[in-house]
């Protein structure tokens, strides 16, 4: 059930549909002057009652792209479908088998039916019916994680939400009322850096990459209202079905990025990720990242407690600046100061990513009339400072093997 949480608070309508707006596009900006403001990581915004909090919500003069539609007052940004690439009625061979022989109090596969598979962040997550109850399992690279068949269904009411399943890498299933368009999920225990915007198919919510322990509170943003979820198990176990070697941990700097930046984070399979680079962009923040295949963990240290956000390089989702064949990245912002009136700005950019082809050995920011910018590689990562102010139309990344040789001249995006 959803109990309503005490002090419902409210600002101008415009304030929270732009608050709205920021943290529904998370880092996909479409900026409209040469001020490349930022509101913080971790910064809260009040908007009717709710602490909206992200990873990098834009501000000052920035917007961004989607037209201001709006439902119940919610405004709505992308399809969340979309974003946790959600398919109905269907799951992949690999990933029945997978549940298949992970399951253990369930009917027989052929009475299975597949509600919707959804795939974000190197985990798959899927929904079944079967003749005992609803379940879900949810697959990463080497683990299989599949709840027992529940008969449950929604209370009656507007704006309920019921979690029925989460896992040990922080995955988030449950049921929503047919009436709920907008559902936003954080931990009540610092938002800003736990929360999901989960997909909405027929009844349920879908979160394969969400946020851990939500069984010690959560809250949940329903159609611009906020209420605290209760009733929150604690996460399903995991069956390590496909086991592969730990990443190597032997340098005291890869045992802290293991034990800060991966600890209690969303992060599936935190055991694969190797130690990639760590790279000083100014003198109060440092970059490190880790890598397993196509993903990447960033983590920024800048004094205060490192924790590590998890991206698929393959599908960066909008957030990426210097993406081609050879390398692919996202956005990444430090040396947050505060602002007058609350929350912290930044004009530092940088380019965070990993290289798909082991021929590169460098990576160049150039432009006319500026001096080379070198990128920082380490084990198949990469960290390009971006030079600050506003874009030159001219510049580009120019990515060479080791005898100098072009492989590839990237425009970064704006």
């Amino acid at each position: 059930m959803i109990d309503q949480l005490p002090e419902h608070r409210t600002l101008p309508d415009d304030v929270r549909l732009r608050a709205r707006r920021r943290l529904s596009e998370g880092m996909n900006p479409a900026a409209r002057t040469a001020r490349p403001l930022l509101i913080a990581a971790g910064v809260s915004v009040l908007a009717a009652g709710a602490v909206f909090t992200g990873q990098a919500l834009y501000g000052g003069n920035t917007d961004v792209a989607t037209p201001p539609m709006q439902y119940n007052g919610e405004l709505v940004g992308k399809d969340r479908a979309v974003v946790n690439h959600v398919e109905r009625s269907t799951v992949a061979p690999d990933a029945l088998a997978r549940c298949t022989a992970a399951a253990t109090t369930h009917p027989p596969a052929d009475q299975w039916q597949p509600i919707a598979t959804s795939n974000k962040n190197g985990t798959v997550l899927t929904a079944f019916r079967g003749p005992t109850g609803l379940f879900f399992c949810a697959n990463t690279a080497t683990t299989t994680t599949i709840s027992a068949p529940n008969p449950v269904k929604i209370e009656d009411g507007r704006r309920q939400v019921k979690i029925l399943f989460t896992t040990p890498s922080g995955t988030l299933a449950g049921l929503v009322s047919p009436d709920v368009k907008f559902l936003s999920l954080s931990r009540i225990a610092e938002p800003g850096q736990n929360n999901t915007m989960p997909a909405l198919v027929d009844g349920l919510f879908l979160a394969p990459s969400g946020y851990t322990k939500a069984e010690t509170g959560t809250k949940a943003l329903v159609n611009g209202e906020e209420s605290a979820v209760r009733g929150v198990a604690g996460p399903t176990p995991s069956v390590v079905d496909r086991p592969l070697p730990p990443a190597d941990r032997a340098t005291p700097e890869a045992q802290r990025f293991a034990s800060s930046c991966l600890a209690d984070r969303a992060i599936p399979d935190p055991d694969q990720f190797v130690f990639g680079v760590r790279a000083k962009v100014s003198a109060t923040s440092t970059i490190l990242l880790g890598r397993f295949n196509d993903l990447m963990v960033y983590c920024l240290d800048d004094g205060g407690p490192l924790r590590g956000w998890v991206y698929d390089l393959r599908d960066t989702d909008g957030m990426e600046i210097v993406n081609g064949t050879t390398v692919g990245s996202v956005r990444a912002f430090y040396d947050f100061v505060p602002l007058e009136g609350g929350g912290s700005g930044s004009t530092g950019t940088a380019a965070v990513g990993v290289i798909f082809d082991p021929r590169v050995a460098s990576i160049t920011y150039t432009a006319p009339g500026s001096a080379d910018v070198p990128a920082v590689l380490g084990n198949g990562t990469f960290v390009l400072a971006m030079p600050p102010g506003e874009p030159n139309p001219e510049r580009r990344v120019v990515v060479r093997d080791a005898q100098g040789v072009v492989l590839e001249t990237i425009t970064p995006t704006r």
